[in-house]
């Protein structure tokens, strides 16, 4: 009788470090030329921890690609003065003043793709006009308000959900886990090439009916509500599909 022998898995090699997932899906962007040579930042919430991984890029192709680790509360006040410049410090503070308001909110990116970079010379910059955007993104993309410092205010914009923001030459994507977030960014540049396109023919472009935009929202604030109360048990939250 032929034995049977079961081979050892490496648990090192199937389960990835948060700063290795993090430089992964920084390159899936990357790949698919979503980063360009612009200023980028990827961040996830790290659950239990009270604090987030964050990997940073300043403009131009040359600028070094720093990875670093902080605190939601207090996020700047260990570091030590003259070692990040203003312009990071301010990067730092938003993505920790944002994860402090939204506790639905395991990842945020900020970056300047092609297509959805040019929204902001738009009146209406993305109303709601694809099923996917009402489902995923949750509202028609405005400017998330800001202070001097770097951090968001609060507003209804912010707080109502939403998933996709205007940050002066950036665009802010955020949801309930990493992989969606990534998936919010590659969604938010078909979703903007498409409206674009048709908005530069000059032709009427309808909206979502309302009572689809209801249901889709309901549905993605029960995604979020789930993911909050995920991450107050310090866990990562799971079951959610993608799309």
């Amino acid at each position: 009788m032929k034995s049977s022998t079961t081979k050892k898995q490496n648990p090192k090699s199937e389960t990835q470090t948060d700063a290795e997932e993090l430089n992964h899906l920084w390159h899936r962007l990357d790949t698919k030329g979503l980063l360009q040579s612009h200023k980028a930042d990827l961040s996830f919430r790290l659950p239990g921890k009270g604090s987030f991984l964050l990997i940073h890029r300043g403009e131009g192709k040359k600028s070094k690609v720093e990875i670093g680790e902080f605190p939601i509360e207090n996020p700047t006040a260990a570091i030590k003065i003259q070692s990040k410049d203003e312009v990071t410090l301010n990067q730092i503070r938003f993505h920790a003043s944002l994860y402090s308001l939204r506790s639905d909110i395991g990842a945020i990116a900020s970056f300047q793709p092609e297509w959805s970079s040019l929204l902001k010379t738009l009146d209406h910059p993305l109303p709601l006009v694809f099923d996917e955007q009402c489902r995923q993104l949750g509202a028609p993309v405005f400017p998330i308000p800001k202070r001097i410092d770097g951090t968001v205010e609060t507003s209804s914009i912010v707080l109502g959900g939403a998933n996709a923001f205007l940050d002066e030459e950036a665009v802010v994507i955020t949801s309930v886990t990493r992989e969606k977030a990534i998936y919010n960014c590659e969604l938010i540049e078909k979703c903007s090439k498409a409206y674009l396109l048709a908005h530069s023919t000059g032709s009427p472009i309808r909206n979502i009916p309302w009572w689809v935009r209801f249901i889709a929202k309901s549905r993605l604030l029960k995604d979020e509500k789930k993911a909050s109360a995920a991450y107050a048990r310090g866990e990562r939250p799971t079951g959610f599909k993608a799309y």
